[in-house]
C-alpha cells in the first residue's frame, strides 16, 4: 500500500512540475499549479514526507524541496502573492491619454518682408519627425516616481515573489500587510533602497542577501504642461512622464515667427530649472534631456535679436543670436560659406531708426563684430574670371586651358606646353585675343614663322587662335553619278584621278558607257572665256588603267549608260487567260493586246467587258474587248513596270448603291432596263437626286445619266455594273432666313399696291 502510495506521488508531482525533460526550474511552477498539487495530495491522503520522498527520486535536490516546502507554507498560511499567473509580458505602457500634435497651418513671412525660412522651423514642420518618448527604454537615472506609475517588484533566489504597485495619489505604496510608505519624488533606485528594507521583515533571505530584490517601472503615468509665450498652439498638454521638453515642443508646434529659439525656459514651481537652446541640437546633435514632471510650464519668450543671411552661404535662413554671438557664429550656423562665396568681405545693411546703414566687414572683423537685430548680411560670390588662365585653339597637339606661371609666360611656352603645333598648321599668320584695360577685346596678330612673336609675353585671359590649311578653305570634294554602283561625293584627294574615284565608287554598273565619260569643272576667274563650267570628255576601260585624268577640287564626274539599256521590267496578267502569271516586256512598244496574246489567249469563261486594268495600282477605265477587237484602237496601251491586268469570269448581278430604299444585289437579266434594277432595289429615296444617277462598269468606265427636252437617257444596264444613285444636298432655310424673305415679300407686296393706287 506505501509503495502504491508512493508512486501515485511521484506520478502527481511529476504531472505538475515537471516539463518535456525533468527535472526543470522550480521556480517556474505558478502558485496555481502548486495550489492543486496540495489539493489533489490532500484528497489522495499522501504525506509531506512521501511526497518529499517521490520528488528525490526523480531527481530534485534538497534546496528544491525547501524552496517547494517554503511556497506550501506560505500559501497555507494564505499569503497568496507568490508567482502570480498573469504577472504580465513585461512591456511598459502608457497610462491615460496623451496629447497628439495636430497640424499647423501657419503663415511664414518674417519681419524682413520676406519668405526667408527661420533657422530651426523646419523640425516642428517635418511629418517624419515625432519626438515621442520611448517607453521601450530602461528607467531614465533622474525619473522620479509619482501618483499612477506602477512598480514591477520582483524577489528571487530560493524562493520567488511577484508584486505590481501602484503609487497612490498620496505617493505611498503598499505591500503585504506592511503600512504604507512614501514614493513620491523618489528615483527607482531610491525606491529600491526603501524597499528592501520593508521587505526584510518577510524575507530573511533579504537580509543576507540570499535572495535577489529586483525593482523596476512598469506603466508610466501622464503628467500635464503649460506651454506659454511665443508658441504656436499654447496650452496645456497633457504628456508622458518620460516626455522631455522636445517633446512637448513639437506638439505645440514649437515657436512662432517672433518666438525664441535660444532662450526657452522651462519653469518648476516658479523656479527655472533649464533653458533650452535649440542651436544646441541643430548644430552637433547634443541635447540635454530633462524629463518634465507634472505642473511644469514651459515658456518661449520674444527672440530678441534675429539676423539674415543671404548670398553664398550654405544654409542661407533667418538666425536668432545671444548677445555674446559674433558674425563668426551666425556664419558657422550657416554651415559656414559656399564653395563660390567671396570670404574677403561682407555687407551689412542695418536699420538705424532713421534710415538703412551699410556696413562693410573685412575678414579679420568677422570674429569680434556684433551684429543686431534686423542686421542683413549678404555673402557674395567671386568673380566668374580666373586669374592666371590663357587658352589656345586650334592646331596644336593639345588645345585647352592653360595656368600662368613661372614655367609659362610667353605665346612660345604655351605652345610647347600644348604639344607644339600640328603638321597642317598656318603659320604665317594667328591671333591673340586679348582683354585691354577698359575689358575691351583686341586683336594681336602673330607671325609664327617669325621667333620674335613666339617671345610676346602673355596676360590672363589671352587667347591664342592657331587655324589649320583646311580650316581656311572651302571643303574640298568630288562627286560621281550616273552607272556606277555606289554613286555620290567623296572627299577630294591630291592626285586624285577619275580612275580613282570610279574606283572608291565601287566600280562600273552594268550597262555603263565606258567611253562616254564627262568631267564637269569649275572654271576659276584666270580662265573665263564664254562658258562658266568646262566639260572634259574621258573614257576608260574595265581594268582602269588604259588612260589617267587628275581630278580637282569640286569636280562632277558623269557616267552615262549605252544606249537603249533597260533592265527587265515586268507586268502580270491574271484571271480567265490560258497562261497567267508574270511577263518581262519585250520592248518599248508592247502593247496590252500583245501581252494577252503572249499569255495564249483568253479562256471561254472569259468576262472581257469586265476585265481590270492597274496601273501604279490605281484602276484604269480600260474597253478591253474593244482593245483585243482592233489593236489600234485608243486604249491598246503600252506596257510599263509594274502593270497588271486582271480578266474576271462573267458577272451574273448587278450592284444597286446609293439613295435607293434597299441598297442590293440584283441577279443580271437581259431583259432589264436601268428603272427595272432601281426598282428591285425599291426606288428612290427622298433624298435622291435622280436625274445624277449614273452607273460604273466592271472595267472601271462610267456612264451618267443623259438628259434632252425632258426626256432621261438611262445608260445600258452590263454585268458587274455599279448603279449609283449620289444624294441631292437640299439647303433648309433657318427660321430667321424665312422671316426675313417673308418681311422682304410683304414689302414688296405694299410697294405694288401703293404703286397700282398712284396709277
Amino acid at each position: 500500500m506505501k509503495l502504491r502510495r508512493i508512486l501515485a506521488s511521484l506520478l502527481l508531482f511529476t504531472s505538475l512540475i515537471v516539463s518535456a525533460q525533468s527535472p526543470v526550474d522550480v521556480n517556474s511552477v505558478t502558485d496555481a499549479q502548486v495550489e492543486q498539487f496540495l489539493k489533489e495530495a490532500e484528497e489522495r491522503g499522501l504525506s509531506e514526507q512521501e511526497i518529499e520522498a517521490a520528488a528525490r527520486m526523480n531527481g530534485y535536490s534538497a534546496e528544491d524541496i525547501a524552496i517547494i516546502r517554503e511556497r506550501i507554507e506560505r500559501l497555507k498560511s494564505g499569503e497568496n502573492t507568490l508567482n502570480k499567473e498573469t504577472v504580465g509580458d513585461g512591456k511598459r505602457e502608457q497610462l491615460g491619454e496623451v496629447a497628439e500634435r495636430t497640424d499647423l497651418q501657419v503663415d511664414d513671412k518674417t519681419e524682413v518682408g520676406k519668405k526667408t525660412e527661420i533657422y530651426g522651423r523646419s523640425i516642428f514642420r517635418n511629418k517624419n519627425l515625432t519626438f515621442e518618448p520611448n517607453l521601450r527604454l530602461p528607467t531614465p537615472v533622474n525619473y522620479t516616481l509619482g501618483p499612477d506609475d506602477e512598480l514591477k517588484i520582483d524577489i528571487t533566489g530560493y524562493a520567488f515573489q511577484h508584486y505590481d504597485a501602484k503609487v497612490s495619489p498620496e505617493g505611498t505604496i503598499q505591500l503585504e500587510s506592511l503600512a504604507p510608505f512614501q514614493v513620491s519624488g523618489l528615483t527607482i533606485e531610491q525606491v529600491k533602497a526603501k524597499i528592501k528594507d520593508r521587505l526584510k521583515l518577510l524575507f530573511g533571505g533579504l537580509r543576507n542577501n540570499s535572495l535577489s530584490l529586483n525593482v523596476t517601472l512598469g506603466d508610466v503615468r501622464s503628467i500635464q504642461v503649460n506651454i506659454l509665450g511665443e508658441i504656436e498652439k499654447p496650452g496645456t498638454y497633457t504628456l508622458s512622464a518620460f516626455s522631455t521638453p522636445l517633446n512637448a515642443l513639437y506638439l505645440s508646434g514649437g515657436p512662432t515667427v517672433n518666438g525664441s529659439f535660444r532662450t526657452i525656459k522651462v519653469l518648476r514651481q516658479n523656479q527655472l530649472v533649464q533653458e533650452v537652446d535649440l542651436y544646441q541640437l541643430l548644430s552637433s546633435g547634443e541635447y540635454t534631456n530633462l524629463l518634465l514632471k507634472d505642473g511644469d510650464v514651459i515658456f518661449v519668450p520674444v527672440a530678441e535679436r534675429k539676423v539674415e543671411l543671404e548670398g553664398e552661404v550654405k544654409r542661407a535662413m533667418i538666425y536668432e543670436l545671444k548677445a555674446e554671438e559674433s558674425l563668426a557664429d551666425v556664419i558657422q550656423y550657416a554651415g559656414n560659406f559656399s564653395e563660390q562665396a567671396y570670404t574677403k568681405s561682407v555687407k551689412i545693411t542695418r536699420y538705424t531708426g532713421k534710415e538703412k546703414k551699410l556696413v562693410t566687414l573685412e575678414e579679420k572683423q568677422y570674429a569680434d563684430f556684433l551684429l543686431k537685430n534686423g542686421d542683413h548680411v549678404f555673402i557674395g560670390a567671386v568673380l566668374d574670371r580666373v586669374e592666371n588662365q590663357v587658352e589656345v585653339l586650334g592646331a596644336v597637339f593639345r588645345p585647352g586651358l592653360y595656368a600662368l606661371d613661372d614655367r609659362l609666360k610667353t605665346v612660345g611656352d604655351l605652345i610647347k606646353t600644348a604639344e607644339g603645333l600640328k603638321e597642317d598648321a598656318f603659320k604665317t599668320r594667328a591671333i591673340l585675343r586679348r582683354e585691354n584695360h577698359n575689358l575691351d577685346a583686341e586683336i594681336i596678330t602673330l607671325n609664327l614663322m617669325n621667333s620674335v612673336d613666339w617671345a610676346i609675353p602673355l596676360q590672363r585671359e589671352d587667347i591664342l587662335i592657331i587655324k589649320s590649311y583646311s580650316e581656311l578653305r572651302e571643303v574640298r570634294s568630288v562627286e560621281i553619278k550616273g552607272a556606277i554602283v555606289e554613286p555620290g561625293e567623296y572627299e577630294f584627294q591630291e592626285n586624285m584621278s577619275v580612275n580613282d574615284l570610279i574606283f572608291m565608287a565601287g566600280g562600273f554598273a552594268d550597262g555603263a558607257e565606258k567611253g562616254n565619260i564627262e568631267i564637269a569643272r569649275r572654271v576659276k576667274e584666270g580662265d573665263l572665256s564664254s562658258k562658266n563650267v568646262e566639260i572634259i570628255p574621258f573614257d576608260t576601260s574595265d581594268d582602269l588603267i588604259s588612260k589617267e585624268l587628275t581630278l580637282r577640287p569640286f569636280d562632277q564626274v558623269y557616267v552615262r549608260e549605252i544606249a537603249n539599256y533597260e533592265i527587265q521590267q515586268s507586268v502580270k496578267i491574271t484571271g480567265q487567260i490560258k497562261y497567267p502569271g508574270e511577263y518581262v516586256i519585250q520592248n518599248r512598244g508592247e502593247t496590252i493586246a500583245d501581252l494577252v496574246a503572249r499569255a495564249g489567249g483568253l479562256l471561254k469563261e472569259a468576262y472581257v467587258e469586265g476585265a481590270k486594268f492597274y496601273k501604279e495600282e490605281k484602276l484604269v477605265a480600260l474597253d478591253l474587248k474593244n482593245v483585243l477587237g482592233t489593236k489600234n484602237k485608243i486604249g491598246n496601251l503600252v506596257l510599263q513596270e509594274g502593270d497588271s491586268l486582271f480578266i474576271p469570269k462573267k458577272m451574273d448581278y448587278v450592284f444597286v448603291k446609293g439613295q435607293v430604299l434597299n441598297p442590293t444585289i440584283v441577279a443580271y437579266d437581259p431583259a432589264f432596263d436601268f428603272n427595272d434594277y432601281i426598282a428591285q432595289a425599291g426606288g428612290y429615296t427622298d433624298s435622291a437626286y435622280v436625274k445624277k444617277a449614273y452607273v460604273r462598269y466592271a472595267n472601271g468606265l462610267t456612264d451618267r445619266t443623259k438628259s434632252f427636252m425632258g426626256i432621261k437617257d438611262r445608260p445600258d444596264p452590263a454585268r458587274g455594273m455599279e448603279i449609283i444613285v449620289p444624294t441631292r444636298n437640299k439647303y433648309r432655310w433657318t427660321p430667321a432666313e424665312r422671316i426675313a424673305v417673308s418681311s422682304a415679300l410683304v414689302s414688296i407686296a405694299t410697294i405694288m399696291v401703293t404703286i397700282v393706287r398712284l396709277l
